[in-house]
């Protein structure tokens, strides 16, 4: 009986290749394309994302050093723009996780923004534990809307990198970087990116919280990238 279901289930993925978990992806864009990577899990998972020379290292030697990581997601959207040149990522989840890829032509994209269509860029959905913890808002475009959206009341705030690193090393308490935020709220926040740098969500809650985050690309961003 056993090896009738195993059999069942080695069939099932192997015609279903959606339904089948991926520990490795890369991710191949040629130019003047985008690739917007989806990743899903029904359980939250690490996930480190590497150019080249961090994946052959990451080969050799086991160390994600140099990689881009997200912790305790179950849903993330990552856009790799290749305006200019081609470009190659890896996608490394060490639990297993399903990968769904669309590419785009970005100059067909930036028309759309530009005749007023508003277009999902990126995104994720990660679970934080009770207390202080941060998600990293990356790939960001001047007037990019960002929306979050928590399932408890929590404090949660987007800042600079340099507030971040404040926080981290002790230098600046929870507390005082929520009190100078531009952007911060209880339970949901809705804004828009003043710039291309990167921001950090940092949510502090009572109790477990899920925290999703979605970025739109529109007509105002669409001098900036797609």
């Amino acid at each position: 009986m056993n090896k009738l279901f195993a059999a069942f289930v080695i069939t099932f993925l192997l015609y279903n290749p959606s339904f089948a978990l991926e520990y490795e992806k890369k991710v191949f864009v040629e130019r003047e394309k985008v690739a917007f990577v989806e990743i899903t899990s029904d359980k939250p998972v690490d996930l480190f994302i590497m150019y080249t020379p961090q994946h052959k290292n990451y080969t050799k030697s086991g160390s994600t050093e140099g990689a881009f990581d997200v912790r305790n997601i179950t849903w993330y959207i990552y856009p790799i723009p290749a305006m200019f040149d081609d470009q190659t990522l890896f996608f490394i989840v060490k639990e297993g996780a399903r990968f769904k890829i669309t590419y785009e032509n970005i100059k067909e994209r930036i028309d759309r923004l530009f005749k007023g269509e508003i277009l999902l860029r990126s995104g994720a959905a990660s679970f934080f534990k009770k207390g202080i913890n941060s998600i990293r808002l990356t790939q960001n475009l001047p007037d990019l809307q960002i929306e979050i959206e928590a399932s408890e009341d929590a404090q949660i705030a987007a800042v600079k990198v340099m507030d971040y690193i404040s926080l981290t090393r002790g230098q600046k308490s929870f507390e005082d970087i929520y009190k100078n935020a531009s952007f911060k709220g209880v339970k949901s926040l809705n804004f828009r990116a003043p710039d291309f740098d990167d921001l950090y969500l940092i949510v502090k809650s009572e109790s477990g919280v899920s925290i999703k985050y979605k970025t739109w690309a529109n007509k105002e961003t669409a001098n900036s990238g797609c």
